[in-house]
C-alpha cells in the first residue's frame, strides 16, 4: 500500500484534492488539501450535457497543478474519480483522452450508486457509532443517498437534482421558486420508502455551509464541523429561508460568501428531502466521496470497514508521536487499574470508561507536546486532531482531562465555556485526577507490576520497586475527595 496517496474528486462545481499519509496498516492523516471551483459542468445542463471547451481547459489546468503537488509530496498513488458532470457529458471522451495522454492520469467515472456508496463508507467509518440513518450528498449535478441499517449499507440511489443543474435550469432564468420546488418534488417521487428515517447524515458543500451557519448562530462552544449534530425541526425555517432568499439578502445570514452562488439551490434540495424522509436529526460529515475512495482502497480486504473498536484518530497520533509504545500500554493499564477501583465513587454506570481509555493512550503524547508546560497547546492540538470517530462530547472531554492531567488543576472557567458538551464537574475532577495520578506513577518511566486498591478513605498503590519521584508528585495532587494515597513497594 502506498504510504502517500492523493485523491482527486472531479465534481460538477469543484475539483477537490487531498493527500493522505499512512502511519500504520489502517491509520492515516491528512497532509494536504486543495479545492478549486472549476465549474466543469458550467453551461452543460442547458446544453444537453455537453462540456464547454473553456470549462474543460479550466479543469485540465487544475489537474496539471494538482499532479505537480503529488510529485512534490512524493505520492506513489493517485486515485482520480469523476461524478455527475463527466458521466452525463456526451463529449467526455475528449477530455478524458487529453488528460490521459498529456498528464498520464486515468480518471475513473463512477456512477451515482457508487458515489452514494463511497459517501456512506466514509460516514460509517469516520463518524462516531453510526448504526442507522440515511446519507444525503448534494452535488452540482446530482444528489446521492445511502441507507444505513445496523451498521451496514443496504441501499443506494442517485437523483438527477444538483445545485449547478438547478441554477442553470431555473435560477439563472429567474424562474419562480415554486417551479424549482415542484421540479424537486417530482424528482423525489421515485425515492423508495426504505430511505425514510429520522437521522440524516449530511455530506457535501451545501450541507456543510448550512451547518457552519447554524453552528455560529447558536453560539455552539466548539468550532468543529465533523460530527456536529442539530435537531432538524428547529432549523428547518432557516434552511427554507436560505433556499427562498435573494442573493443580496444572504449577507444578513451566516452563510459564507463563497457559497452564495449555489447555496439556495442546495438548501431547497436539502429541506425538501428532509421533509420527504421524515428527518428529526441532522449529523454533519466532513468526510465524503474522497474519504470513501481512500477507505475503500485501504480497507478492501475487510469489507470496507475498520476492525471492531479501531479508532483511526487515536491510532494515528500514537503512530506519529509515541516514543515507546510499551509505555503507552503501561500507562493505559495503570489508569484503568485506578478507574476500576474508583468508578463507583463518581461513574457507577461506567459511562466515561471509553473516554478515559482514549485519554490514557494520549497521555505520553501530550507530554511531548507540552514539555515546556504549554498545556493549552496540547488541548488545541488534540481538539484539532481527534477529528474522526469521536463525538464532540468525547473530543472535548478527552482533550480537557489530558490537559488537566499535566496541569494538575482544572480550569472552572474553561469547563463553563464547554458546559453543554461536558458531564458534571465532579466527573471531570475524578477523571483528571486518575490521569494525574497515572502521570505521577509513570515519573521514572519504569514498567513494573502494580496493584491498586481502594477502601473507604484510603487508596493503596503497591509496586515492586521504590518510586521516589512518584511520591513527591503525588503529594502535590489535588484530590476530588478526602482520602489518603499510600504508595508502598516490596523492595
Amino acid at each position: 500500500m502506498a504510504k502517500r496517496t492523493a485523491i482527486i474528486d472531479i465534481g460538477s462545481n469543484s475539483i477537490s484534492f487531498v493527500v493522505y499519509e499512512k502511519s500504520s496498516r489502517y491509520a492515516f492523516h491528512l497532509i494536504e488539501k486543495l479545492r478549486s471551483k472549476v465549474r466543469i459542468g458550467e453551461g452543460a445542463y442547458d446544453n444537453n450535457g455537453h462540456l464547454s471547451d473553456i470549462a474543460m481547459q479550466r479543469a485540465f489546468d487544475t489537474l496539471e497543478d494538482y499532479l505537480s503537488v503529488t510529485q512534490s509530496l512524493g505520492c506513489s498513488k493517485v486515485l482520480a474519480v469523476a461524478t455527475s458532470a463527466l458521466r452525463d457529458a456526451p463529449n467526455k471522451k475528449i477530455f478524458l483522452k487529453r488528460v490521459s495522454k498529456e498528464l498520464k492520469l486515468n480518471i475513473k467515472i463512477i456512477d451515482g450508486q457508487k458515489e452514494a456508496y463511497l459517501g456512506a463508507v466514509a460516514a460509517l467509518n469516520l463518524l462516531p457509532n453510526l448504526q442507522d440513518g440515511t446519507t444525503i450528498d448534494i452535488g452540482g449535478g446530482s444528489t446521492e443517498l445511502a441507507r444505513i441499517k445496523d451498521g451496514h449499507i443496504v441501499e443506494t440511489i442517485s437523483l438527477n437534482i444538483g445545485t449547478v443543474r438547478l441554477k442553470e435550469l431555473f435560477v439563472d432564468k429567474r424562474s419562480d421558486f415554486s417551479n424549482i420546488e415542484s421540479y424537486i418534488k417530482d424528482m423525489l417521487q421515485v425515492l423508495p420508502e426504505i430511505f425514510h428515517t429520522s437521522k440524516i447524515i449530511g455530506i457535501g458543500g451545501t450541507i456543510r455551509a448550512l451547518s457552519t451557519a447554524i453552528l455560529k448562530d447558536t453560539d455552539y462552544p466548539l468550532d468543529s464541523l465533523h460530527a456536529f449534530e442539530y435537531p432538524y425541526e428547529e432549523h428547518r425555517g432557516f434552511i427554507k429561508k436560505v433556499a427562498q432568499s435573494e442573493v443580496l439578502k444572504l449577507k444578513k445570514t451566516s452563510i459564507a460568501r463563497s457559497r452564495y452562488d449555489t447555496i439556495r439551490e442546495g438548501s431547497a434540495i436539502f429541506f425538501l428531502l428532509c421533509d420527504r424522509l421524515g428527518a428529526s436529526e441532522v449529523i454533519t460529515s466532513k468526510a465524503g466521496v474522497r474519504e470513501g475512495v481512500y477507505l475503500s482502497d485501504i480497507l478492501r480486504g475487510c469489507n470496507h470497514k475498520f476492525p471492531y473498536n479501531f479508532n483511526v484518530s487515536v491510532r494515528s497520533l500514537i503512530d506519529r508521536f509515541a516514543i515507546y509504545h510499551k509505555h503507552i500500554a503501561y500507562v493505559q493499564s495503570t489508569a484503568m487499574k485506578s478507574y476500576e477501583v474508583l468508578y463507583p465513587l463518581f461513574d457507577k454506570q461506567q459511562k466515561y470508561r471509553e473516554e478515559l481509555m482514549m485519554a490514557a493512550k494520549l497521555l505520553l503524547i501530550a507530554r511531548r507536546l507540552n514539555i515546556y508546560s504549554n498545556s493549552d497547546m496540547t488541548f488545541g492540538f488534540l481538539v484539532e486532531n481527534l477529528n474522526f470517530v469521536l463525538s464532540h462530547k468525547q473530543k472535548i472531554l478527552v482533550a480537557l482531562i489530558v490537559k488537566y492531567a499535566h496541569q494538575k488543576v482544572i480550569n472552572e472557567k474553561e469547563i463553563k465555556q464547554f458546559q453543554q458538551l461536558l458531564p458534571d464537574e465532579d466527573v471531570i475532577k475524578w477523571l483528571s485526577f486518575i490521569l494525574s495520578l497515572t502521570v505521577c506513577i509513570n515519573q521514572n518511566k519504569k514498567i513494573q507490576k502494580l496493584e491498586i486498591n481502594y477502601e473507604v478513605g484510603q487508596l493503596r498503590i503497591s509496586c515492586e520497586k521504590k518510586m521516589f519521584l512518584a511520591k513527591a508528585c503525588i503529594k502535590k495532587l489535588k484530590k476530588p475527595a478526602s482520602f489518603a494515597i499510600i504508595l508502598e513497594s516490596s523492595s
